[in-house]
């Protein structure tokens, strides 16, 4: 449900904001995220994106936003991948949507996987069909935008979990040490 306040500033961007990761959902007592838990089964979990081969189309499609910002283009990282992934399998097993589920932040899930960083940043969706529609959400709502179009960021990694509206994007972008 999004906020009234949410609304006046039209149904695009409160759609946006709302799938974006601008507000938080779900409750109750979930366990705490670790990272090897929810790394997704390919069997089960028919929208997981955990290669590179996969993750390349979306980061041509980031990486045109960025260059066409004047901004340098992000190389992929297995390390943040891998994070992003499961922190994506995590928000959708326990129906969550937040920047701190799981009793965690950007940054202790990141250092989680061995990366080591400068800066940290996180963009999260929900029910976006396709990469584009995300990229474009995340364009339209300028907390998203600024954090892909960092020049200080030069890697990143994406995790994809779920399908229809529980369909859940995770982008991590790091600056590494």
């Amino acid at each position: 449900m999004v906020p009234k306040s949410f609304l006046s500033f039209g149904p695009a961007i409160a759609a946006a904001l709302a799938l974006s990761g601008c507000m938080s959902t779900g409750g109750g007592s979930n366990p705490d995220w670790r990272l090897n838990d929810y790394l997704p089964d390919p069997a089960i979990n028919t929208a997981s994106q955990q290669t590179p081969l996969r993750d390349q189309s979306f980061a041509t499609e980031l990486n045109g936003i960025r260059t066409g910002n004047g901004v340098q283009p992000l190389s992929w990282n297995a390390l943040l991948d891998d994070t992003a992934q499961s922190y994506a399998g995590y928000l959708h097993a326990t129906d969550q949507f937040s920047h701190t589920a799981g009793n965690t932040t950007i940054g202790e899930r990141v250092t989680a996987s061995g990366y080591q960083w400068r800066k940290v940043g996180e963009n999260l969706g929900r029910g976006q069909p396709d990469e584009r529609t995300m990229i474009a959400d995340w364009e339209a709502s300028p907390g998203h935008q600024a954090n892909q179009n960092d020049p200080d960021f030069e890697e990143f990694g994406l995790g994809v979990s779920g399908t229809g509206s529980k369909k859940t994007w995770v982008l991590v972008l790091a600056d590494p040490l």
